[in-house]
């Protein structure tokens, strides 16, 4: 995943991994913001950086299982304008892999890309390619989930936490 201001990350899920046939995008997300912890093992509930206490719980509160000993850890906030969650009309994600496989890239290359042992891993784009999978993703959704509507879909649904 890329942490640069500007760069487009696209959060994905497949139907099965690693031998996946479908790829959904679970997220469009352009960073606006990177801003590093004070400490990169600990963060208070109070930090200006959290947003809401459903945030804390999904993406801060586990840091210490996770310690840091040399890098600093840092947070990343999506554009709330150009960030949204595509779904079709019938509030199902979209699948990507077809667009993938329509620019040229095969169904082995992006498997392999995004293996890690039995993980998975982030799968780079290039800016080109990465800038016409958002263009496309922003045409053919018809649904398009933005952050605050997301926020208030977690807030609604608190089983929808990380464990």
């Amino acid at each position: 995943m890329s942490s640069i201001v500007g760069d487009i990350n696209f959060l994905v899920s497949g139907d099965t991994f690693p031998n996946f046939n479908n790829l959904y995008c679970d997220l469009v997300f352009i960073i606006k913001e990177k801003t590093y912890w004070k400490n990169a093992n600990t963060i208070d509930r109070t930090d200006a950086i959290i947003d809401t206490d459903e945030a804390y719980l999904d993406h801060y509160r586990w840091a210490w299982q996770h310690p840091f000993k040399r890098r600093r850890r840092f947070t990343l906030k999506a554009d709330p304008d150009n960030s949204f969650q595509p779904q079709n009309a019938f509030q199902e994600l979209i699948d990507i892999l077809p667009f993938l496989l329509e620019q040229g890239l095969t169904l082995p290359e992006i498997r392999r890309g995004m293996r890690s042992g039995f993980n998975s891993k982030p799968f780079s784009l290039n800016a080109s390619l990465a800038a016409n999978l958002y263009s496309w993703l922003d045409r053919t959704a018809a649904i398009k989930l933005e952050g605050a509507k997301l926020q208030k879909i977690r807030e609604n649904n608190p089983h929808l936490a990380s464990l």
